[in-house]
């Protein structure tokens, strides 16, 4: 239960301010009675000692500046929805960790966490993975790791494999071509004084196009061409003045390539917990999301989920079979469309399988239209002796349907100091406030002492 002692009323406190806190209390007890009524409502189990939920909520820019942060309104909303869960995983905590802090110390002294430092890169947006973790349901096993691809098995970039064309390397058009000057559809954005580019714009070269190398750079023939041998140490080869085919290689100086093949935008987390007789391994992701509309860029993001579920496999194959009664789950923002989309196919790729329950929802963003969010686990139907994967509840919950209520919008705009301009979209900044994803959760089956001491009884002679 979250600890609610900074709304209480204080002489200091202006009218404005009081009135907030007892809006805020009498709000935190309805959203406690939803998320109650909702999870009932789902098919929870009726003895809370013999499962553990375990939810995944992308909090937007958590710890962010953006309408002017999270006051203590929202963050009490945010600790209510948590405090009903075992273990969460939370994606968009920003590198500025006050705000968590906040919320943790809300949540109460029973709470703990886990969280990752901040994935360099543009791509990583600045972001941490958190693990939270309710000590009196559920224990960290001290198991702990950050999933990056093997050599070879690197994402490849939306924009492909480039050639950098400075330092001494340039272009020469075939001679006769013409121009490739002219008008191209092109993303475009405003700059000082005009337009510039706000995506890539690839243009084709034709035929007889040739490149200049920079000084420094080298012919290679592969390892394991087949070479004559004048003297020991020595290999004497017939090198063609048109040099193609699979043998030959170009060594190019440094900085010559663009980064084309990457780990993760954002480092995948993997922390292993037990809950009653369950040992289950979960890892929380937020997938790298691109550009919906550019195909690309969405090759880019299903290529990240299918690496993600094959490493993981990997890892559960290899690793777990030194502990067969552990389970494996994989659970966060994976910026999925929808069923039946290839990054759905992708994530349900390597063994990974979306619990029945939560295919039946449209989706977990706020419009409700997008698959983004979801939970997966590696062959849930494996039972080993005693153990077992049982989902026994999934779902999503709406929490706008009872905080920042559409009804709330002139509330809000008639408070001062929350950012809300008139100029602002309420449903946009009530997104800076709550999220602009709706948290997803499961139930799984904790108790199988029964099965136990059915297997002992089992294993016993006839006498």
């Amino acid at each position: 239960m979250p600890f609610y002692t900074q709304l209480n009323t204080r002489e200091d406190d202006t009218p404005a301010v009081r009135n907030k806190k007892q809006r805020c209390a009498a709000r935190l007890r309805r959203l406690g009675a939803a998320v109650d009524a909702h999870l009932a409502a789902s098919g929870q189990a009726s003895d809370q000692r013999k499962s553990v939920r375990i939810a995944t909520w992308n909090l937007r820019e958590f710890g962010g500046s953006k309408y002017g942060g999270r006051d203590f309104e929202p963050i009490y909303y945010i600790a209510e929805i948590i405090s009903h869960f075992d273990i969460v995983a939370l994606q968009e905590v920003r590198a500025d960790l006050s705000e968590f802090k906040r919320l943790h110390r809300i949540l109460g002294p029973d709470w703990d966490y886990v969280a990752t430092d901040v994935t360099d890169g543009a791509a990583g947006n600045g972001e941490r993975m958190v693990f939270l973790f309710n000590r009196q349901h559920v224990h960290f096993r001290n198991v702990a790791g950050e999933l990056t691809l093997k050599e070879g098995a690197k994402i490849r970039a939306a924009f492909g494999e480039r050639i950098r064309l400075d330092g001494g390397r340039q272009l020469e058009l075939a001679e006769g071509a013409a121009s490739l000057s002219g008008t191209y559809r092109a993303r475009l954005k405003s700059a000082s004084g005009g337009k510039k580019l706000d995506a890539d714009l690839e243009i084709p070269l034709p035929p007889g196009s040739t490149l200049e190398l920079p000084e420094g750079s080298q012919l290679v023939l592969a390892k394991g061409t087949r070479v004559s041998s004048p003297s020991r140490g020595k290999a004497r080869v017939t090198i063609p003045r048109r040099i193609h085919g699979d043998r030959y290689r170009l060594r190019l100086p440094e900085n010559s390539l663009d980064d084309s093949f990457k780990q993760f935008a954002r480092t995948p987390y993997l922390l292993s917990f037990q809950a009653g007789w369950l040992k289950i391994n979960l890892c929380t992701v937020h997938i790298y999301y691109g550009d919906n509309d550019d195909p690309a860029k969405m090759e880019q993001r299903r290529s990240e989920i299918e690496q993600l579920t094959h490493a993981l496999a990997g890892k559960a194959a290899g690793e777990f079979r030194f502990d067969d009664k552990s389970f494996l789950g994989v659970l966060g923002d994976f910026n999925i469309i929808g069923a039946g989309h290839p990054t759905m196919e992708a994530l349900e790729s390597n063994g990974f399988v979306v619990p029945e329950q939560l295919k039946s929802i449209p989706g977990s963003n706020v419009a409700r239209d997008k698959a983004y969010d979801q939970v997966a686990f590696w062959k849930p139907g494996r039972v080993s002796g005693y153990a077992r994967l049982e989902v026994l509840a999934a779902g999503v919950f709406d929490f706008f349907e009872h905080v920042l209520h559409d009804d709330d919008e002139e509330i809000y705009r008639a408070e001062q100091g929350n950012g809300l301009k008139p100029t602002s979209k309420y449903r946009t900044w009530r997104t800076y406030k709550m999220s602009d994803h709706l948290p997803m959760w499961v139930e799984l089956r904790t108790d199988f002492c029964d099965a136990y001491l059915q297997q002992i009884e089992a294993e016993m002679p006839d006498s």
